[in-house]
């Protein structure tokens, strides 16, 4: 009993001593940063996507899933992958009030979020972001990384102020990853308002796993992981596991080297037939299949569970509208199809 009372006394003087301080709160995040991170890309793409109570419905079922993270979507936009003006004024952009009320409304539901701005490309259908710069010289170059530094400098202020926990300050800019010194002096910029966690999310991992050279200077290593895992047009989930086996070495090799711990900051597959090929395909058509969604969801959430050197994942995607979803649907979403019902029961243990 002495022992006890002994133990308690030094709880208490050391809770004394951190109370008032900011010790206690760096405490408490660290034991936060430890957690496997539960997540899910919550993707609106309208000026008032969040601001309706459709999508505070939306955000409630999401968490229904037991989703302890969102990843929050705003998306910038520049004319073509030649342009180095970034417009995040515009239709497509969720606006600051939207995207603060969302925030705090997650936060009420005990959700955090990781505020992950995206840029995407209004008038160029034959490219894609990854490609953007790759016609650049050295004074277009400077162009786009002050345009870029603007835009991603807004959101981090943004999500300082409402509290988010997370960042990500930028997603699949491949062509731009050779300019590491703007990169790290964007991510200098970035640490002088925002305080929190930072993340960048590549999505290279089979083709230039050493594109980014600048993890270091980041809290997480972040991979946007779509692998086809196997060419069968309905794999089982033992199918899709083995090929997992082929990913896994990448990810820990990648956290070693830089001894950072690994965030998917995106994973996902469709409900359509042919889902588990080339699962970014967002444009693929076909008929609806249930069962290769919802073998994906169960072979990844298998293959992720006590890996230490992986720290979460955001599954792709949850809409603000809670219309999208359901048996006919082939979008990404999980919602209300049999992927959701394995998400919830796997998000019920610890990963």
């Amino acid at each position: 009993m002495k022992i006890k009372y002994q133990f308690t006394a030094l709880v208490v003087i050391a809770l004394g001593f951190f109370s008032g301080s900011s010790l206690l709160t760096e405490f408490l995040s660290d034991r936060e940063f430890q957690k496997f991170q539960k997540g899910i890309a919550f993707t609106g793409y309208s000026r008032q996507a969040y601001a309706s109570p459709a999508a505070r419905l939306s955000l409630r079922h999401l968490k229904q899933t037991r989703a302890s993270w969102i990843s929050l979507l705003v998306t910038g936009y520049q004319d073509n992958i030649d342009s180095t003006y970034i417009d995040y004024s515009g239709a497509l952009t969720p606006d600051d009030e939207s995207l603060t009320g969302i925030i705090a409304y997650a936060r009420q539901l005990g959700l955090k979020v990781m505020l992950k701005p995206h840029l995407d490309l209004l008038n160029d259908e034959s490219h894609w972001r990854g490609q953007i710069g790759q016609n650049f010289d050295e004074s277009l170059w400077q162009l786009w990384f002050s345009s870029y530094r603007d835009f991603i400098l807004h959101y981090a202020r943004l999500a300082s102020l409402a509290g988010a926990e997370e960042f990500c300050l930028g997603c699949e800019l491949d062509s731009t990853l050779k300019r590491s010194e703007d990169w790290l002096a964007t991510i200098a910029s970035i640490r002088e308002v925002y305080k929190g966690r930072l993340v960048y999310a590549d999505d290279q991992l089979e083709t230039r796993p050493e594109a980014v050279t600048f993890w270091g200077a980041l809290d997480f290593i972040g991979q946007d992981l779509y692998p086809t895992l196997s060419n069968k047009l309905q794999p089982s989930v033992s199918d899709l596991v083995a090929g997992w086996r082929r990913i896994l070495p990448g990810l820990e090799a990648l956290s070693t080297k830089w001894k950072k711990p690994v965030l998917i900051t995106e994973i996902g597959y469709r409900s359509i037939k042919g889902g588990a090929i080339n699962p970014w395909d967002w444009q693929k058509e076909g008929p609806v299949d249930l069962r290769v969604q919802r073998n994906g969801y169960e072979a990844a959430l298998r293959t992720v569970r006590g890996r230490p050197y992986l720290r979460g994942m955001f599954w792709w995607q949850w809409f603000p509208d809670p219309a999208i979803g359901g048996a006919t649907d082939t979008s990404f979403t999980p919602y209300r199809k049999p992927a959701q019902l394995v998400l919830a029961l796997f998000y019920l243990f610890p990963l």
